[in-house]
């Protein structure tokens, strides 16, 4: 249990019984609401757990074992002349003495794990309210390397702190092209651009995070970054975690990957043309091939991106992750959707470093829901009175993880779908999210103002699928099908398809994929199998393919995972764990 007085450290205020779930008001959104005192602030006093059904601020309060991660901060360098061989280096970019002044550019001798030896480097400082914060180190042969356990910000963060526009660029030298012509207000991502192979690439994005305040107040936001794959990429990450109604895109002529080709290659007046000739992000639903000219290309010469591994080699056949596609996955009561769906949620996490918003207001207090998902992290219950409990810090290290990746949204006020996805797509802005969860779908506030049944689910899944594709996200529904057939041993074991949901025809049409979750002997207590039914795929060729037989997986509930046929975890290697798992 944490110690009350820590709540303070957190600007959280709370004077009753100190149970193990309270409620209290949250002093990020309570000031700013009609009802200042509504206790909106859930906090779970046995993990430090706390979640605001309003706002969606969320987090862990920790005490002395858990504290919160502690950068490196490199030592001032002192202060020196630059080198003429580096000025004379940034002449040949066209980037005059003054700028790398102002920029405070410095040169020092630091060891180079690519070469296995001192350099003499080139330094980019990176500094916050005029504190060094970390060093990007560039050596003669483009060897790059950073503090180690430095934080990540952006490059030149100081120039924006009180202007209504940015420029965001993909390297520091490119952010010193555009001081060149004027525009200071410009700033570098750190790590350039990050190849989606990448393993675990959101923590590559953590600079969002981190300086997701300074952006808050912008009108608009420019981004010019290379002219390449990567940095196409770069380009829709951005725009999505910062709100594509503001960016405004700045090209490059054909001959140039970046700004500073451009000055080197054209001079200032071409840049400052490239600046004032920016466009708008697309976003009004009206396009031309020029506008996907350069991803039709991309997939022309290197092949369309297909569905990344659902974590389960006998499923990736048939299901795969493929971002913006809007998921429906049903089942009859009882045979597993919410678990499997966690369970895929989980393994996104753990094999791609996604972060995700949960609405599943069943699975409350908020406390068990997170309990649940720390629990099939670890594969060890938390169960006080089982053989099978994981160790305190065990259960401290699953704490982590989840909070890192998992943000619950319960909109106190009305569950009503807008308010859900306002919710959703601040954690998008905010936090980066990858993917969400409503679960179930009938637990939306449904009011449907006259419309027949089949009308209002055929305009709200269009509600949906918008969502999904304008912030490019995978969106999973669990839907419950009508009532099944009963005698008298209960419900039969019919395996439900979408078209037994309510609304029917309306969720096979409008969902990209749908699943369905079967349990084939559920009177069978001791009977674990599990079968995956994938009934519809519409992209085939990047996804899957619907399966004839199912595919077959076993629940272990000691550890709280979905296991492969033949008991296997298929990503123990990643939680570095004991992995002896016993299903009955």
């Amino acid at each position: 249990m944490i110690d009350r007085s820590l709540l303070s450290d957190y600007g959280i205020t709370y004077k009753g019984k100190w149970n193990t779930e309270i409620k209290t008001v949250c002093p990020k959104c309570s000031h700013a609401r009609k009802k200042k005192k509504e206790p909106c602030l859930a906090v779970n006093t046995q993990t430090g757990l706390f979640t605001c059904h309003h706002c969606a601020w969320s987090g862990v309060i920790k005490n002395k074992l858990m504290q919160e991660k502690v950068f490196v901060k490199p030592k001032p360098q002192r202060k020196k002349e630059i080198p003429s061989k580096i000025i004379e280096y940034f002449k040949s970019r066209a980037i005059p003495k003054d700028i790398l002044e102002r920029n405070k550019v410095t040169e020092c001798s630091v060891y180079m794990p690519q070469i296995e030896k001192n350099r003499n480097c080139i330094c980019f400082n990176y500094f916050r309210e005029g504190e060094l914060i970390n060093i990007k180190y560039r050596d003669g042969d483009k060897n790059f390397k950073q503090v180690a356990g430095a934080e990540k910000i952006f490059y030149g963060l100081d120039d924006i702190k009180d202007t209504n526009t940015c420029i965001i660029v993909e390297g520091e030298i490119d952010k010193l092209s555009f001081d060149v012509i004027g525009k200071t207000e410009t700033v570098s991502v750190p790590d350039g651009a990050p190849n989606p192979n990448a393993k675990n690439v959101e923590s590559k994005f953590s600079y969002l995070d981190n300086c997701h305040s300074y952006f808050e107040h912008m009108d608009v936001i420019f981004i010019a970054v290379d002219n390449d794959v990567n940095g196409r990429r770069l380009l829709e990450e951005l725009a999505r975690r910062l709100g594509k109604e503001r960016v405004m895109i700045i090209d490059f002529p054909e001959d140039c990957k970046d700004a500073n080709d451009v000055l080197v290659k054209h001079g200032k007046e071409k840049l400052l043309e490239c600046y004032d000739k920016a466009r708008d992000y697309p976003v009004d639903g009206v396009f031309s091939v020029s506008d996907v000219e350069s991803s039709m290309i991309d997939s022309f010469n290197n092949g369309k991106v297909k569905g990344l591994s659902s974590g389960y080699p006998g499923l990736d056949p048939h299901y795969t992750f493929r971002m913006g596609e809007f998921d429906v996955f049903t089942g009859i009561p009882g045979h597993g959707k919410t678990s499997f769906c966690f369970q895929l949620m989980m393994n996104g996490s753990m094999l791609y470093g996604w972060k995700w918003g949960v609405f599943s207001p069943e699975n409350y207090p908020i406390g068990e829901l997170y309990e649940t998902l720390v629990e099939m992290y670890i594969g060890k219950t938390s169960d006080i009175e089982s053989t099978y409990r994981m160790t305190i810090a065990e259960y401290k290290r699953g704490i982590s993880f989840v909070n890192k990746h998992f943000f619950v949204v319960y909109p106190e006020d009305s569950f009503a779908l807008n308010n859900v996805l306002d919710r959703f797509k601040h954690l998008v802005l905010r936090k980066g999210i990858k993917g969400v969860l409503v679960d179930p779908f009938n637990q939306i506030d449904h009011n449907m103002n006259g419309l027949s049944e089949a009308l209002y689910v055929a305009e709200t899944l269009n509600t949906i699928r918008r969502f999904t594709k304008n912030y490019h996200l995978k969106f999973i529904v669990v839907a419950h099908p009508i009532t099944m057939r009963s005698d008298k041993g209960g419900m039969d074991n019919e395996v439900p398809t979408a078209y037994r949901i309510a609304g029917g025809s309306n969720w096979y049409n409008k969902a990209d994929n749908i699943i369905t979750v079967h349990r084939p002997t559920p009177k069978d207590f001791r009977n674990t199998d599990v079968d995956i039914h994938v009934q519809k795929i519409k992209f085939q060729k990047l996804v899957g393919v619907p399966t004839g037989a199912p595919v077959k997986l076993k629940y272990d509930r000691p550890s709280n995972r979905f296991l492969n046929y033949d008991g296997t975890y298929p990503l123990r290697d990643l939680v570095n764990i004991s992995d002896d798992l016993t299903p009955y």
